[in-house]
Formats: structure tokens, sequence, C-alpha cells
């Protein structure tokens, strides 16, 4: 049994990652949302470059908005698609990294779901995410629970 500080990312990331596009739509989002158990989705350019990361969390604020019914012109023209709540700055990790480093990062961020990413020329390449829940069932198995 390996011990969580020995198990890289690579081995427990889920992938092909579930990713959308700054130009997706937020019904589209929230039916993604709706369908998957993810709280965090990678968001990239058509050469899966990671361009930011889209989270439960972003679709209600943006439901908490104040005031909507009262600026429609306004919500539709900037609150229509991803690119518009996405997050910019985004914690990576690679696939060699130790699943110790996912956990450090998740609690020092507070975040729950991180991209794994390759470098290429173009930027960082999505390749998978890791999730809490990833992390918990490594622990569980480090364990024998």
């Amino acid at each position: 049994m390996r011990k969580i500080i020995e198990i890289p990312v690579g081995d427990l990331m889920s992938a092909p990652a579930l990713t959308v596009k700054p130009e997706t739509t937020i019904d589209e989002l929230t039916r993604l949302f709706a369908e998957h158990e993810f709280n965090g989705l990678p968001v990239v350019n058509d050469l899966r470059v990671l361009v930011g990361i889209v989270t439960q969390l972003d679709l209600f604020k943006l439901h908490l908005l104040p005031y909507p019914r009262f600026i429609p012109v306004l919500e539709n023209a900037w609150v229509s698609s991803v690119g518009a709540v996405m997050s910019s700055s985004v914690v990576t990790l690679y696939p060699a990294e130790p699943a110790i480093r996912a956990m450090a990062l998740m609690v020092e961020y507070r975040i729950r779901t991180i991209p794994v990413v390759n470098d290429a020329a173009g930027g960082k390449v999505v390749v998978g995410v890791v999730t809490r829940r990833d992390l918990t069932a490594a622990l569980k198995a480090e364990t024998g629970g």
C-alpha cells in the first residue's frame, strides 16, 4: 500500500478532464454542474490551454448579484458566459507532483479542484483534474478503510 506522500497526482487525477470554454453559456454550465459531481471545471481555449477555472461558487455568486432585474441589458452583456464569471488565476499541478502537495494547496487556498497540466508551446494544457474526493479516496485506501 503506497502512502499518500508517494503517490503522484497523475495516478489520482480524473482524465480526461471535463472542461468548458470562455464562451460556454451560463445555462450550459449550470447543466454540466447539475449532471456531474464536480465542484469546478477548467476553462480552456481551443488548444486545451488553461485560461481559468469556474466553480459552483462562481455560479452561486452570479445568482446573488444585487438587483439583476433592474439591469437586464447589462446583465446579459457581461454574465452570459463562463468567461465573465471564471477566475483567471488558477492553482495547477503537474502529473508527477506528489498528492500531498495537492492536499497542501487545497488547504492553503481553500479550493476543491486543481487542474493537472503539462507545459506546451501555447501554455499549460489540461490533462486532468484532482479533487478533494480523489485525495480522500487515496487516504481511505492508505488506511485500509
